[in-house]
């Protein structure tokens, strides 16, 4: 009934733990495909140190990438659904069952995610959306489906393949082309522990993720049809990640393409409209929070943002002015209490 794949490359400290997790589901009906891609480490021993009929292990000559695993795996699992899952990581015992229980009784769905728990240096919930709209909506701003804690039915998504092209961002880029074909659901439940250590790919490769979740963004976002000679590639990534001084002609300028999304989504119906306006109300205020209240470094100074203020949509315009009062105030209070601390000394 299900493949569960899992690529695994020098995880010798995990593997067995990830393994012994999905071998305890309380589901059984599954075949584990472990595809090694050249491990260096102690990997393979730790696998064939366990015994279970259910393990199908393939071992790649040479390190070739997650990318080439993943579209391998997919090629040869032989299960109807297939649940993913890295070897570092450890699925809660009733995972397979739910995600299961929710594909067979809606048949629309082809996709099913979970909320991740991490561990080891902290304990964060990610809390993924939990309906289609709402998950497609957020990919606008971040990849809001986890690849490694999904089952999805294999026929559905068998003829796409993961990018080599989009390394290190393979996960977004696939998510970013499956939803406008394949209905997503994320249940509101911790499913899926997801193991935080120094040698992850989204620690050692941070700097390249950033760089290249902005194309599929601007994809995305071009599927509203906006004016690209007006809104240029340039412009929308300046403002996205305020990693450079930017022009007061390049604040107005995406306030009014903000407009423009909105306004065109109305007319072509792409995202659902609730939740776009939700994702450019949070894209908004994400961008004013960070000229206004974060130590940037762009080089902006107090009397550029007063003249901003004039050009923000009302509701920023309020957002900034209270924000800045209660900072006043707060000051004062911290001024006052270590005055009197002072006196009474």
């Amino acid at each position: 009934m299900i493949t569960v794949l899992m690529p695994v490359y020098n995880v010798e400290s995990f593997i067995k733990e990830s393994i012994e997790s999905v071998l305890n589901q309380s589901y059984s009906d599954f075949e584990l495909l472990i595809i090694d891609d050249g491990s260096t480490d102690n990997s393979v021993n730790k696998i064939l140190e366990l015994s279970d009929s259910r393990i199908r292990l393939i071992k790649k000559d040479k390190n070739l990438g997650l990318i080439d695993s993943l579209n391998l795996g997919i090629k040869l699992a032989r299960g109807k659904y297939i649940a993913r899952m890295d070897g570092d990581d450890i699925s809660t015992p009733n995972r397979f069952q739910k995600q299961l229980d929710v594909l067979l009784s809606d048949s629309e769905i082809k996709v099913c995610g979970c909320w991740l728990q991490r561990f080891g240096n902290h304990g964060k919930i990610i809390k993924h959306k939990e309906f289609h709209d709402e998950i497609v909506a957020e990919l606008l701003m971040h990849c809001s489906m986890s690849l490694g804690a999904v089952m999805f039915e294999k026929k559905a998504l068998e003829n796409y393949h993961f990018d080599e092209n989009k390394k290190h961002v393979e996960d977004y880029d696939f998510w970013s082309r499956v939803s406008w074909a394949s209905k997503l659901y994320n249940i509101q439940e911790v499913l899926y522990h997801y193991r935080s250590h120094d040698k992850q790919v989204t620690k050692v490769f941070y700097d390249i993720q950033r760089k290249g979740d902005i194309d599929i963004k601007l994809f995305l976002f071009k599927k509203l049809n906006y004016d690209t000679g007006e809104f240029p590639n340039d412009l929308i990534t300046r403002m996205i990640w305020l990693t450079q001084k930017i022009a007061m002609k390049d604040l107005v300028l995406f306030f009014k393409w903000i407009k423009q999304l909105d306004h065109n989504n109305r007319r072509l119906k792409i995202f659902s409209q609730k939740e776009l306006r939700e994702v450019l109300r949070m894209i908004k205020r994400k961008l004013v929070f960070e000229l206004y209240f974060e130590k940037t470094s762009i080089g902006l100074d107090k009397k550029w943002r007063l003249k901003a203020l004039a050009h923000l949509p009302i509701n920023e315009m309020f957002f900034v002015v209270i924000g800045k009062i209660r900072e006043m105030l707060k000051i004062k209070m911290i001024n006052k209490f270590n005055k009197n601390v002072v006196l009474k000394s």
